[in-house]
């Protein structure tokens, strides 16, 4: 089994990265290839389309999924574009944002992995909807106790 298939759990699918000319070198690039990563050089990167199938999504491996948002950020024009001046990205860039988006959503996020705040959406949510039906019984029971007191002569605290 070659490197690329042990790495990405032979799987077809490879990690890509769109780059503008001029990026990298081609030093860098060869050594991307070997090591896997398809590296596609476009002089406009956000013209190039993808087709990603949906039935093969929850079948992703993370790697594979952080190559694909990867590939996306980068042709993002927001991401080569800082204080309104085009901007070079070094190596070191690349690689920091890659770490980011193989990290986000797992264990190792900060944020906690994407189950963790799923459940913690589910508990803000079933939290506000106690707290509202709570203030809803308490607005009727006073409404209650209005009416009770205006039929008896009372007043109503």
């Amino acid at each position: 089994m070659s490197e690329t298939k042990r790495l990405f759990g032979g799987a077809g699918m490879k990690p890509m990265m769109i780059i503008p000319p001029d990026t990298m070198s081609d030093a860098d690039i060869g050594l991307l290839r070997e090591n896997g990563i398809c590296v596609v050089v476009s002089k406009d990167p956000a013209a190039l389309k993808f087709v990603d199938p949906l039935p093969t999504m929850s079948s992703r491996t993370q790697m594979e999924k952080a190559s694909i948002l990867l590939s996306r950020r980068l042709l993002d024009k927001v991401t080569w574009i800082s204080g309104g001046q085009w901007t070079s990205k070094q190596r070191s860039d690349v690689l920091s944002i890659f770490i980011e988006l193989l990290v986000k959503g797992t264990t190792l996020d900060p944020d906690g992995s994407w189950e963790e705040r799923e459940e913690a959406l589910y508990r803000a949510a079933k939290r506000e909807e106690i707290e509202k039906l709570a203030r809803e019984d308490v607005r009727k029971e006073r409404a209650a106790k209005k009416v009770g007191a205006v039929k008896t002569g009372e007043r109503p605290k």
